[in-house]
């Protein structure tokens, strides 16, 4: 590979998503030349009880489509079917709705067709995905994450669609990660910190070092995946914040290689 296919040649960017999903990214950034830093803020673990979402797995047949918002969620669910033994057949039939490419790509790979994906790879696109469907007399499951945005659940609800919530897994915070981030962002050698979701924000301000003077880190550009992702990067007092042109890792990769070729070239 020659220099010119190396953009992102000697910037170091900090990856915070989880352990089992990091590798992508970081592949993507080193094949573009990047030094990823790798420090999970966030881990994926399953319910507590799996006692409420065992009762929809057992009266599957009774839902007349089904919504995935993330692979997690996908993965999960699709999990503790096998494990208890009980038919994805419904979800053949469906329809079920993806909220972007990696999730369809999950379903597709276990065998399971899905219907559409919207134009924007969040809830909101979502919703306008599914103002555009017939949903009367239809009962959705719809299996996500412990305290995940209601958007979703909310509008359809008030659209008269009945949506039963099937809780599949929950997004806790890395804390044995804490003394890792404050190191890296003590040695003041990152160029970028990524984000690929509100909790990798929400746990990135509670382990930074609050010291004063320690908060240099508001100075590297965070890029984020999604609209609601940025916002929260700014609430947090980010001053430079790129916004993926579409919520997925190669999006990402694209605000990045945007953002570094102007500060290269002085636009």
């Amino acid at each position: 590979m020659q220099e010119t296919d190396r953009p992102l040649e000697g910037l170091r960017v900090l990856l915070t998503r989880e352990h089992s999903r990091v590798a992508a990214l970081s592949r993507l950034l080193r094949e573009r030349g990047a030094s990823p830093v790798e420090c999970p803020l966030i881990a994926i673990h399953p319910p507590e009880d799996w006692a409420p979402v065992d009762r929809c797995l057992q009266n599957l047949k009774d839902y007349q489509g089904f919504l995935f918002t993330s692979v997690n969620a996908v993965s999960f669910f699709l999990g503790r079917l096998e494990s208890i033994g009980i038919s994805a057949a419904p979800l053949m039939q469906g329809p079920c709705f993806a909220v972007g490419p990696a999730t369809a790509q999950a379903l597709r790979a276990r065998d399971i067709p899905v219907k559409a994906i919207p134009d924007r790879y969040q809830a909101e696109g979502l919703v306008e995905l599914l103002d555009k469907e017939d949903l009367c007399g239809r009962r959705l499951l719809f299996p996500r994450a412990l305290g995940a945005r209601d958007v979703l659940t909310r509008t359809l609800q008030a659209r008269g669609v009945p949506v039963d919530l099937a809780v599949v897994y929950e997004t806790r915070k890395a804390g044995q990660n804490k003394p890792l981030l404050q190191g890296i962002l003590a040695s003041g050698a990152l160029d970028y910190v990524t984000f690929t979701s509100t909790s990798t924000v929400r746990f990135f301000g509670e382990m930074a070092d609050p010291e004063p003077g320690a908060e240099h880190w508001r100075s590297v550009p965070a890029a984020c995946i999604g609209e609601v992702t940025s916002r929260a990067a700014l609430e947090l007092g980010f001053r430079t914040v790129l916004t993926a042109p579409e919520s997925t890792l190669q999006g990402l990769v694209r605000a990045l290689l945007q953002h570094a070729g102007a500060r290269r070239t002085g636009v």
